[in-house]
């Protein structure tokens, strides 16, 4: 039984053991005024009793949302240590690839040196013929580009990215020493150069492995220069026309991090 029913229930019966003694004013019944005092107490404390409830509802809504935001952290936190790794992967290949490229600039010289050794001395009136210089060729040229972006010399290396393109438009690294000029001027943070250099990679090597790269790039550029429309707008495209792209799963990230901002 409830309390509030228990209290009417006595004042029920207080009422009626006064039924022989009639007073012309119940209402100042010392019975009736005491079931009255306790309906009021009762009456308070169920409001308490439903705040409280309404107060513990709130803390259980509260923990579930801190639940939430605890997973979003934890995956983005997985997100960024992934992006470090491909870093660290992509250097590593570079210095590989360079250390492959020094071992066969050093065998060349080698035999260079043995076979001019190696030479006959010429009569005196024979004017002595100089041994061949190899000349270097296009993927001489951007490998030590890259090298000088590996050693963190970013000024050496965009110059030598530049004069690459100047010297060998044509050539099938083209599109990759345009990728690692924007690169190097991302890093930089020279975001503006960096998005003219990834947007002329997309105009003019539309079908390069390197695009969904450069998309991601001028998106990231468009959010540092506070563009967010157009980072949303290149993200998007990403997402949209490369989705298995490893670069996409990133955009997608961004994408959330950017929403809403203007």
């Amino acid at each position: 039984m409830r309390l509030r029913d228990f209290t009417a229930a006595a004042a029920v019966a207080a009422s009626l053991g006064l039924a022989g003694c009639e007073t012309p004013h119940p209402e100042l019944d010392p019975a009736f005024l005491k079931a009255t005092a306790v309906e009021s107490r009762v009456d308070v404390i169920e409001r308490q009793n439903g705040a409280f409830l309404e107060v513990q509802r709130q803390i259980e809504s509260l923990q579930a949302e801190q639940r939430a935001l605890k997973g979003q952290v934890e995956e983005l936190q997985h997100t960024l240590a992934a992006g470090e790794r491909r870093e660290r992967d992509l250097y590593r290949d570079l210095s590989d690839r360079l250390s492959g490229l020094e071992a066969k600039v050093r065998d060349l010289q080698s035999a260079s040196a043995a076979q001019a050794a190696a030479a006959p001395v010429a009569a005196a009136s024979v004017a002595p013929v100089a041994a061949p210089v190899a000349a270097m060729t296009d993927k001489d040229v951007y490998q030590a580009a890259l090298e000088h972006l590996k050693a963190r010399e970013y000024a050496v290396a965009e110059k030598s990215f530049q004069d690459f393109l100047v010297a060998y438009p044509q050539s099938s690294l083209a599109d990759n020493a345009q990728y690692w000029l924007g690169e190097a001027y991302y890093v930089e943070r020279r975001f503006q150069d960096a998005l003219g250099a990834f947007q002329k990679l997309l105009k003019e090597h539309a079908d390069s492995r390197k695009v969904p790269d450069a998309l991601l790039k001028v998106g990231y550029s468009y959010q540092e220069l506070k563009r967010y429309r157009e980072a949303r707008e290149a993200l998007a495209r990403l997402v949209k026309s490369y989705p298995d792209a490893p670069a996409t799963a990133e955009a997608r990230e961004r994408l959330k991090q950017i929403a809403g901002r203007h």
